[in-house]
């Protein structure tokens, strides 16, 4: 792969780098635009009850959902477009945007990692193969690394498991493990 991140140790190779699935993103978007909706109507429903502030509660409604939706939006966007997860042959590292300006950095090198595990919210998320990735620290509570919104999930818990195995009981071998690709089964070959 001909990627790399702030922060990558020399010789050291990415075997998979995680992106949020697209769909999550306009999932999230809609939500925004409903709830905009939603708050417009019920301003507007406040003004019909009360007819004295009724153009007042229009106007403001109207600049509160547009204001909402487009904050909402831009940053929908900014998240979705910046929060990566690498998986390396040392390490998994996780970048969040967390604020406009500033990005948190989670990172659990194999040596301390327990065990990867896969789960999807939904029916729905599960049966479109996007879920949640978590990777268990041998210690330490809230020290583990969580990526939302994976395709492909349960395969790359698997591929995570794989590598543990291979760091702690064949190290030599972690050389020869090949990048991840998102593929179905059967067809990650080609």
């Amino acid at each position: 792969m001909s990627i790399s991140f702030e922060g990558q140790q020399t010789d050291e190779r990415i075997l998979a780098e995680i992106r949020s699935y697209a769909l999550s993103k306009y999932i999230a978007i809609v939500k925004i635009i409903l709830l905009s909706v939603f708050f417009y109507f019920v301003l507007r429903s406040i003004g019909n009850v009360v007819p004295q502030f009724a153009s007042l509660l229009t106007i403001f409604g109207s600049l509160f959902s547009l204001a909402l939706f487009v904050i909402g939006t831009w940053w929908n966007n900014l998240v979705y477009t910046r929060d990566r997860t690498y998986i390396t042959d040392r390490r998994i590292i996780r970048f969040d945007q967390v604020s406009p300006f500033f990005r948190t950095k989670r990172e659990l090198f194999w040596n301390e990692a327990l065990k990867a595990k896969g789960y999807a919210p939904n029916l729905f998320f599960r049966m479109m193969k996007v879920g949640t990735l978590e990777v268990d620290p041998i210690m330490g509570e809230r020290e583990n690394v969580i990526v939302k919104d994976v395709y492909y999930f349960e395969d790359l818990a698997n591929y995570i498991d794989k590598i543990l195995y291979t760091f702690k009981n064949k190290p030599v071998e972690i050389a020869a493990i090949q990048p991840f690709v998102a593929k179905p089964r059967g067809q990650r070959d080609t």
